[in-house]
């Protein structure tokens, strides 16, 4: 191997130098090696924090007795919780193959793999929508959607009935008190495929091609075998397509979406009806509507400052505050799927259980990233274009300039 030119009383010598190729190899090598112990390293610290996220969450929270983990994966549990389906399946075979395996055990075991696939493709999600940090940098950014989503599926909630109180004459704090949630398996699952989902079609978009779509279409099949709510993405499509392809592309894919869901949908009422819900308030279904409960909720403005403060983790704030920089996917998407998603979570979820919008909270999570991203990015450009403004006329003659000016 040869390198090198170099230089002699300011003229250019042809002097290469013979360097081994075994130490060039060996470099190489060296640095392919530092690589794979980097990304084991990674999986690893990855793989104890899922574990970690995993116990906090069976620890704090309980499951609902019409919907517990063993009861979905023999497929008997309520509907429409067993309706959501995706996860008892894979649980069921792996069982039917394994059966000294625990059911609860299982369950554990995926969510693990669901908390590691949740930062993975948070870090993706970095790339696609072009926020340009170092490897280092990136890898510890997508841990931080780990917040949020905890915030809602793990965090007990908190009823604040006083602030402060009064025992005989002395103040004291007042009633606060932590209430648990309840745990199902499809949550965590569906914050991850909500997310995997925009980040494929802002693929799409950007790339159009059988390829991008191909994968979103696979990825909406999964997701809406482990919850109806895909639904609600069908217009987020629409708007996020609209304008940027052809409009035979754009009803090709969506009358796809809707053969996929219905499909699916009819095939899991069939083959899994699940038991009829003893808390159905919906005629016809069982479906539980929770409006008056909810909007109950907010009429204490202590409960109601609390839910702002978790919802999201405040990350709603700077969407809201810099949705000028937003990119077109993520504005698009949170109004199209998230308004009409909020809208569903009023009418038939309890808002008290604040897993009922985990599917949006990996969205606001991004959102918030990448305006705050773009926003920093702007600032530092209107920097330097002010930096390089010329200076007044006065500021380039000097001092002894001015001094001459004014007659001194």
């Amino acid at each position: 191997m040869k390198i090198g030119l170099i230089s002699v009383a300011g003229q250019t010598i042809d002097k290469t130098l013979e360097v081994p190729v075994a130490l060039a190899v060996s470099t190489n090598a060296s640095i392919g090696t530092s690589t794979r112990v980097m990304r084991l390293a990674w999986f690893v610290a990855l793989l104890c924090y899922a574990v970690l996220l995993t116990t906090f969450h069976y620890a704090s929270t309980t499951v609902w007795w019409i919907a517990s983990p063993a009861l979905m994966a023999d497929f008997i549990a309520a509907a429409p919780f067993q309706g959501r389906v995706l996860l008892p399946l894979i649980v069921h075979a792996i069982m039917r193959i394994t059966p000294w395996f625990d059911v609860d055990l299982l369950f554990a075991a995926a969510e693990v793999a669901a908390w590691m696939l949740l930062v993975v493709v948070a870090r993706k999600a970095l790339r696609a929508f072009r926020i340009e940090t170092s490897d280092l940098v990136s890898g510890i950014l997508a841990l931080t959607i780990t917040v949020p989503v905890a915030l809602h599926l793990i965090v007990p909630d908190l009823e604040v009935h006083s602030v402060l109180g009064l025992d005989s004459g002395v103040l004291e704090l007042g009633k606060w008190q932590t209430v648990p949630f309840f745990r199902y398996v499809y949550d965590l699952p569906a914050a991850v495929f909500t997310l995997a989902l925009v980040l494929c079609l802002a693929r799409f978009v950007q790339t159009p091609g059988t390829g991008w779509l191909t994968a979103y279409l696979g990825l909406f099949a999964l997701a809406t075998v482990n919850r109806e709510t895909t639904m609600f993405l069908l217009p987020a499509f629409l708007a996020v397509c609209w304008g940027v392809l052809d409009r035979r592309t754009i009803a090709t894919a969506l009358a796809a979406q809707v053969i996929i869901f219905v499909v699916i949908q009819a095939a899991i009422r069939w083959l899994f009806p699940g038991l009829p819900n003893p808390y159905a308030s919906i005629p016809g279904t069982n479906y539980e509507i929770h409006l008056t409960d909810n909007l109950w909720l907010f009429t204490n403005p202590l409960y109601l400052l609390t839910y702002l403060a978790r919802f999201g983790a405040g990350l709603y704030l700077p969407v809201l505050l810099l949705h000028r920089y937003l990119d077109p996917v993520l504005k698009r998407t949170l109004l199209w799927f998230g308004i009409p998603f909020l809208v569903s979570t009023v009418l038939f979820g309890r808002l008290v259980e604040h897993r009922v919008v985990i599917e949006i909270v990996p969205l606001l999570w991004l959102g918030a990233v990448q305006a705050i991203s773009a926003w920093s990015t702007d600032q530092a450009r209107q920097s330097q274009t002010h930096g390089r403004e010329p200076l007044p006329l006065e500021a380039q003659r000097g001092p002894q300039s001015r001094k001459l000016l004014v007659g001194e």
